[in-house]
């Protein structure tokens, strides 16, 4: 193979490597929680922590608000669209909600 067909090869999965990494990285889009125990726009770029599991269990829809850092801006737009189940989960977060 040739210096640059060995470059595009390169290239293309290093592309390939990045979608695969922003598809497992995580981000919590739902309003900050009392005590800290969760703040707007967290980051998870291994998964969820164990530490989080009982916050979790106690607040299902806070599960629902951390989402693929790729798919946020969508999520971003239905959770300020009154009638979503992304807003209707943003509320009872913030104590609003049924």
């Amino acid at each position: 193979m040739s210096r640059t067909k060995n470059n595009v090869k390169l290239q293309e999965e290093q592309v390939v490597t990045v979608k695969e990494n922003l598809d497992s990285v995580k981000i919590y889009l739902g309003p900050n929680l009392p005590g800290g125990r969760l703040l707007q726009s967290t980051v998870f770029r291994t998964g969820i922590p164990a530490y989080l599991q009982p916050l979790i269990a106690e607040q299902p829809d806070v599960e629902e608000l951390i989402v693929p850092v790729n798919g946020m801006n969508a999520v971003q737009e239905r959770i300020v669209q009154s009638g979503t189940a992304e807003y209707a989960a943003y509320q009872r977060l913030l104590g609003k909600g049924n």
